[in-house]
């Protein structure tokens, strides 16, 4: 195990980590984030026809009582800070966190010309200045909050929490990918997809969970998640996606065999360009 995996996924210890702990916790955010995170959608689809707008705030609010949730675990149970799920430098490096975000970006725009090119028919432009902008707002900044919680919970508290009983870094990896992808799979376009577009939130899981470990800190997965998410909102979304938004161009279909192909493609290149340096170094 290399020094900077063996240091994040010991930050555990800092606090009180018995089993007992991480099964109580484990339940304390799914009961936050499943039930009184779903209160709020059940109000406000009550009193008021969901648009795409209360839809997205609505679906979003469980994310942020997801994080209330572990928060309460980290403080109550665990004792220890949130920062621990992080990092165990004294701050938080927001560089890092750029650099993620901006070679995802980069990835991804690469991916979506290319589909462009081959299915010239796929996209069309659906960008619709005056609801965009407003929308625009929202999810820059409502999703760095939905992705840096998941983060915090599936490669912050899962991958420290696995990593107190196994001491292989890649079934550590996959454990927590699985664990990812698993609440994933109640996606409309999951079930409409089947295999192919779950082995695609595995395969994102899985670089993300990689990505971590080999980095010893979580700020390149907060970057490259939140890049992901902004990008799929607000430039190329896709007919039947689980949030509807105002992104600039929407494909008419899913193409599940390309999102998956491209997926791996683009994570080998990702990870090989930020590890390939580092170990030069």
């Amino acid at each position: 195990m290399l020094p900077e995996t063996e240091r994040y996924l010991d930050l555990a210890r800092q606090g009180r980590n018995a089993w007992w702990r991480y099964l109580l916790g484990a339940a304390l955010i799914l009961f936050f984030w499943l039930v009184l995170g779903f209160l709020p959608y059940l109000a406000l689809s009550a009193f008021y026809t969901l648009d795409d707008v209360l839809t997205y705030i609505a679906v979003n609010v469980s994310i942020i009582m997801m994080l209330a949730g572990l928060a309460l675990a980290m403080r109550v149970l665990h004792r220890r800070p949130l920062k621990s799920l992080v990092t165990p430098l004294p701050k938080l490096d927001w560089r890092r966190v750029g650099q993620g975000a901006a070679a995802w970006a980069a990835l991804g725009l690469v991916i979506v010309v290319i589909e462009h090119l081959l299915y010239p028919d796929r996209y069309y432009l659906s960008f619709n200045p005056e609801r965009f902008f407003t929308f625009a707002v929202l999810v820059l900044v409502v999703t760095p909050i939905q992705t840096t919680t998941e983060e915090l919970v599936f490669r912050g508290y899962v991958m420290q929490g696995l990593g107190l009983i196994l001491r292989s870094p890649a079934a550590i990896a996959i454990l927590s990918a699985a664990v990812f992808a698993i609440p994933h799979l109640l996606n409309p376009e999951v079930r409409q997809h089947g295999l192919l577009l779950a082995a695609s939130y595995f395969v994102i899981g899985l670089l993300l969970a990689l990505i971590t470990l080999r980095d010893g800190r979580l700020e390149l997965a907060i970057g490259v998640h939140a890049m992901n998410n902004l990008l799929l909102a607000l430039a190329a979304n896709y007919e039947g996606s689980v949030l509807t938004t105002e992104s600039v161009f929407t494909a008419r279909e899913l193409d599940p065999v390309y999102a998956l192909v491209t997926l791996i493609a683009g994570s080998f290149a990702f990870y090989w360009w930020f590890f390939r340096r580092a170990r030069r170094r």
